[in-house]
């Protein structure tokens, strides 16, 4: 082969580059989302004009068929008409006619350009521009916008004829893709490998969040400390003493008159001449937790009971969802809200923190009893608060417990029970058995959940154990602890971020 032909070589190649540069561009520019686009749109004026370019889809997709289906065309078509003869003569001397040579020579070349067409013009560019999409879109976007004004009479003629057949099919020529859904989110959340663990599950407590409501998440009436409005501040200060909280609910009578909350510092400064100068000192603390407006509110004489203490406080529905109600909360600067029911009775109390932990985990202070980390053994019994979750129960003891028209476990036993609970109760759970279990014999059908206290007609604690266990209730007959022996879940409020078991305030 001569000079020529080599030429002829290096132009079809150069053909099939030009193509391959297209095709990344297309790829690049069209797997771009949106918060790419607006991050590239910051870079300056290239980035602006890539911006333009990306969000024209119509434009920039007419631009690079037209630059393809150009540069396929003349790599094929001029490495057919010219090297195809240039090897023609390889064949005829393998011993075939000129004729034949002649054609073989050119089903040869189309191939060829054909593979290199695929492998250089396609899937190199697409897969380059998938793993650089930003980098190529800033690279080759704006020449492809010059080109795009170069070959405006034909982009408007194929947007045109385009658009319409879209619309005759049904589709929106102006829409540029699907929104992504909340489940493609979370899923692409938790499928990115460059999150660390830690993100990746706040991020999904976060996606959580936006489904539970304040009911799953407060704390229950019966586990509340309510102080009465007509208490007097000696009484409140010898009350509070005993308990680890800094907020308490006012109730006028009744649990379903919430009059407000008071706050632990009000009750000592209450009767403090309030030209003292600790009350001064107070004022200028600068403490965010109880804040100086709690001493600019304290009145210039003694308050004679609580009444004259309570505060303002929030009152929320128990159907709000955790998200909206934390962004509430934080706008009217208060750390405690009422959830009332569908009849406005008061069902709980939650807090801010209660709403922060279901983002972030269990928030321990100085005051809370830390438990030991374990991970329960899914063979063995393990003790649970009454009040905790369904959905928390099953992440801390492994056993797939149903859903129902419950909230809690305390819920599910008086649910299968269809009465009120004794201690020494059991009910069984049957979950779904695997197909490894169903051809072991030994696998247990289920689990057992078994009373261990009560107060009233609420369930305090239940044990969850393999039905295949012999149920353990001779100490609970005898009323010794039954849990004597068995390794527990964690106290109320010491696992996970489950509102029944989580802090006052």
């Amino acid at each position: 082969m001569d000079g020529q032909t080599w030429g002829n070589i290096a132009l079809v190649l150069i053909f099939i580059l030009v193509g391959g540069v297209f095709a990344g561009t297309e790829l690049a520019l069209v797997s771009l989302r949106d918060s790419q686009v607006d991050q590239i749109a910051k870079k300056g004026r290239r980035g602006r004009r890539v911006a333009e370019v990306a969000r024209d889809p119509n434009r920039f997709l007419a631009a690079v068929q037209i630059g393809v289906t150009v540069a396929g065309f003349f790599s094929a078509a001029y490495g057919a008409s010219t090297i195809a003869p240039d090897i023609a003569p390889l064949f005829v001397s393998w011993g075939l006619s000129e004729q034949v040579a002649a054609n073989v020579a050119l089903v040869a070349m189309t191939l060829v350009i054909a593979y290199l067409s695929l492998v250089l013009g396609e899937l190199v560019p697409k897969r380059l521009a998938l793993q650089r999409s930003s980098q190529l879109a800033l690279a080759v976007a704006p020449p492809l916008d010059t080109f795009a004004s170069l070959m405006r009479p034909f982009i408007w003629l194929l947007s045109r004829s385009t658009n319409a057949v879209v619309r005759l099919l049904g589709g929106d020529p102006n829409q540029s893709g699907e929104q992504m859904s909340d489940e493609e989110l979370r899923d692409l959340v938790v499928a990115h490998e460059g999150l660390p663990d830690v993100e990746r599950a706040i991020l999904r407590d976060v996606f959580e969040a936006a489904d539970r409501t304040l009911v799953e998440v407060m704390r229950p009436r019966h586990d509340v400390v309510f102080l009465e409005a007509d208490m007097s501040i000696a009484e409140a200060i010898a009350h509070v003493a005993q308990e680890p909280y800094s907020r308490y609910p006012v109730k006028d009578g009744d649990v379903d008159s919430i009059l407000g909350f008071v706050h632990v510092r009000d009750l000592f400064l209450a009767g403090v001449d309030p030209a003292s100068p600790s009350l001064e000192a107070a004022r200028h603390s600068g403490d965010d937790d109880a804040g100086a407006d709690l001493v600019d509110d304290v009145p210039g004489e003694p308050a004679s009971s609580i009444r004259d203490l309570t505060r303002r406080i929030l009152v929320l529905p128990g159907s709000n969802v955790l998200l909206p109600s934390m962004s509430v909360m934080r706008r009217e600067r208060l750390h405690m809200a009422v959830v009332i029911d569908e009849y406005g009775g008061t069902d709980g109390i939650v807090t801010l923190e209660d709403l922060v932990e279901e983002l972030v985990g269990e928030i321990h202070d100085e005051h809370d009893a830390v438990a030991r980390e374990h991970r329960p053994d899914p063979d063995g019994p393990v003790v649970v608060p009454g009040g905790l979750t369904i959905e928390d129960a099953t992440e801390r003891t492994g056993v797939p417990l149903p859903d129902g028209g419950y909230e809690t476990v305390g819920g599910l036993v008086l649910d299968l029970l269809d009465r009120t609970a004794r201690i020494g109760d059991s009910v069984l759970v049957v979950g779904e058995v695997d197909a490894d279990e169903e051809s072991d014999a030994q696998a247990p059908a289920g689990h057992r959940l078994t009373v261990l206290e009560v107060d009233g007609h609420r369930i305090v604690s239940v044990r969850i154990e393999p039905a295949t266990a012999e149920p353990e209730i001779a100490a609970e007959e005898a009323g010794d602890p039954p849990t004597r022996g068995l390794e527990t879940a964690g106290p109320a409020g010491s696992a996970g971020s489950s509102g029944p078991t989580g802090p006052q305030s």
